[in-house]
């Protein structure tokens, strides 16, 4: 295992330091290609406004590796839209709070801070595609109008792993990150359109997370305890899939809540009841896996848990207007 200490505000640096980790050739163009001895892939940084820094990284390495992020007291925060096929274990931590990831996808938009220690344990041969921004407090609040200190984001913070599975890549996501890849290394207008990009999906991401603002500021009369047990019954419900999801009565137990304020606070935060939300993401992953091009419907039916393609077909056509035959064919 490959261990690596990121105390970097410069991800060119960064980029050097992996490469001699790695024994990576590296030429200091801000592009590091992995060979077959290391892996495969490549990693690119690009620098764009002020203070703003991007790292694309679509590369797998053959050793394990393990990233600790330290605590500072100059505040920066990294914005990472995550899209990894999880196998093996991986291990993420804040701090003293662990999450364990196994035979998922990891799909996700998330803010971190340096205000905590941040530790990823990545198995090797992980398959990590990823695009990364960090910027400064002084970027926050110039471009976005916020501070540091604003509540939602320090209710957000403060959540700690919580908040890795809160804000699950959509179509709109995934959408914008495969035009950032898309974009040729030799394209001079590359910076032009990748930042418009980035703009986008900083924009995307913060306003979803103010639309969260309900449960972050805890308008509910809900406690900080029980708006974490509301997190987990998000995550428990859209875990897996393949397999149905607990009952409201398993779901009361595992969290301790009544089944009725379960429900109500549910829908309260969410915006739909427990069943209907499960259904309505449920079928947001059909969708993203036929618009991956990996899978046909009878694939995708089988992914999400469905043993009946028809029924399938059915609950895809309600949820959108349009087959999922359709999707595969645009």
């Amino acid at each position: 295992m490959i261990a690596f200490n990121i105390n970097h505000t410069d991800y060119t640096m960064l980029l050097q330091d992996l490469a001699n980790a790695f024994d990576i050739p590296y030429s200091g163009d801000d592009f590091l290609v992995v060979p077959p001895s290391a892996g495969e892939g490549c990693i690119k940084i690009l620098k764009l406004y002020d203070e703003l820094q991007v790292m694309l990284a679509d590369v797998s390495f053959k050793q394990a590796l393990l990233t600790t992020r330290e605590h500072s007291d100059k505040r920066y925060f990294i914005l990472h839209f995550d899209d990894v096929y999880i196998t093996k274990t991986a291990i993420l931590k804040v701090d003293e709070e662990t999450l364990q990831k196994t035979n998922t996808r990891h799909a996700v938009a998330r803010l971190t801070s340096n205000m905590f220690v941040n530790t990823e344990e990545l198995p090797a041969n992980l398959h990590i595609r990823s695009i990364k921004i960090l910027f400064n407090e002084k970027w926050l609040k110039k471009y976005l109008g916020l501070s540091a200190d604003t509540d939602i984001l320090q209710k957000y913070l403060l959540l700690k792993t919580e908040s890795f599975d809160m804000e699950q890549l959509d179509h709109e996501y995934l959408r914008l990150m495969e035009e950032i890849w898309s974009v040729q290394q030799d394209d001079p207008v590359q910076n032009i359109f990748i930042q418009n990009r980035v703009t986008l999906l900083i924009e995307r991401f913060f306003i979803r997370l103010h639309d969260k603002s309900n449960l972050l500021e805890g308008r509910f009369n809900l406690t900080d305890e029980e708006v974490k047990r509301l997190i987990e019954v998000e995550q428990l419900l859209v875990n897996d899939f393949t397999e149905p999801p607990p009952t409201i009565d398993e779901f009361s137990r595992l969290v301790s809540m009544s089944s009725t304020k379960l429900k109500k606070s549910f829908k309260g935060i969410y915006g739909d009841s427990i069943y209907a939300y499960y259904q309505k993401i449920r079928m947001q992953k059909a969708k993203e896996l036929l618009l991956s091009g990996k899978y046909n419907v009878n694939e995708t039916a089988e992914a999400i848990g469905y043993h009946n393609t028809s029924n399938f077909i059915m609950a895809f056509k309600k949820q959108f207007d349009i087959s999922p035959g359709e999707v595969v064919a645009t």
